[in-house]
């Protein structure tokens, strides 16, 4: 036989303090019901603490993330403010490698390329595009920040390396202009161009026609010869009919040669500058009298030096 259940349960409540014990009878379905009745109410009760603990949480996040988007926007705003100083700075530096590019005797770059534009639609990912949902404005001044100072940075590159280019050019021509014999040889106020370049000219002493590839410079005995020209002495010495001759390569396909002189003031191997001392005016060599031949000689063929002489009064 089994176990007769019971028709009520007992259940007894004893107060801490020691008094009176109190019992309650109920049926089991009684006491089913209000274990139940207490369960839910503990389940509601714990959403309701759970939900404002959540409203709470998600209040504090809101918040953290209006300051966020806030401060962001504040670097936006003074990151753009930054791009446009930078776009004037290098407007200014823009100006002056024009003016630089034309001195290098460059071409100017077109505007085209100065403007270092980019074609086409920008490339959103996922994230970027995350953003514009939550934030369309605050996304897109990132994106024209983002798209300025790319253009500044390719703007700068350019610059650099056009400058870069303009300053080897300066650096090249400035070489080229101490190669280049530009100055009257004989420091002298009476010094004048008694005969000229010929390709036909009646020797005083010979007497005949052979070509004179140089000028001849009258002066007094003594007066300073100077050289042209910076190069570098390869011959300082006697020679057939040019008497005491010194011969400057100057590079770049120049060279120069002071003839008749009365003394010799350099050495072969030395290098000089324009305007150092080579020697003296003399009557070396086939002279009629105290003069010096100049010669410029141009990838080792003579020209006229009447063309490298840049002071006009000198050119009688």
């Amino acid at each position: 036989s089994g176990v007769k259940k019971p028709e009520y349960w007992t259940v007894q409540f004893f107060p801490e303090s020691g008094g009176r014990a109190r019992s309650f009878r109920m049926r089991p379905h009684v006491a089913y019901l209000l274990a139940g009745a207490a369960l839910f109410f503990l389940a509601l009760s714990s959403a309701g603490v759970l939900g404002f603990l959540g409203e709470r949480h998600a209040a504090s996040e809101l918040n953290r993330y209006q300051a966020e988007n806030s401060h962001l926007s504040a670097s936006l705003t003074a990151m753009k403010s930054r791009s446009d100083r930078l776009a004037q700075a290098l407007d200014d530096v823009a100006a002056r490698e024009l003016r630089f590019r034309v001195l290098a005797g460059l071409p100017v770059l077109d505007p085209d390329v100065y403007s270092v534009g980019v074609g086409g639609p920008a490339t959103i990912d996922q994230r970027q595009q995350q953003f514009y949902s939550l934030a369309p404005e605050l996304a897109g001044a990132s994106q024209v920040v983002t798209m300025d100072l790319d253009q500044l940075l390719r703007r700068a590159e350019l610059l650099s390396a056009s400058l870069g280019e303009a300053t080897d050019s300066m650096s090249a021509q400035r070489d080229l202009f101490r190669a280049r014999p530009s100055i009257f040889p004989v420091i002298d106020p009476d010094a004048w161009i008694s005969s000229g370049f010929s390709y036909n000219r009646l020797h005083p002493l010979l007497g005949y026609r052979r070509p004179h590839p140089g000028v001849d410079i009258s002066a007094n005995v003594g007066s300073p010869v100077v050289s042209s020209a910076a190069g570098q002495v390869v011959f300082a010495g006697q020679e057939s009919g040019y008497g005491r001759l010194v011969e400057i390569d100057h590079g770049y396909g120049y060279s120069t040669r002071y003839a008749h002189l009365a003394g010799v003031n350099v050495r072969v191997g030395q290098s000089v500058e324009r305007g150092d001392l080579l020697g003296e005016v003399g009557r070396s060599g086939l002279a009629t009298g105290p003069n010096l031949h100049y010669e410029v000689l141009v990838n080792e063929r003579p020209v006229n030096p009447r063309a490298y002489i840049l002071d006009e009064s000198l050119r009688r």
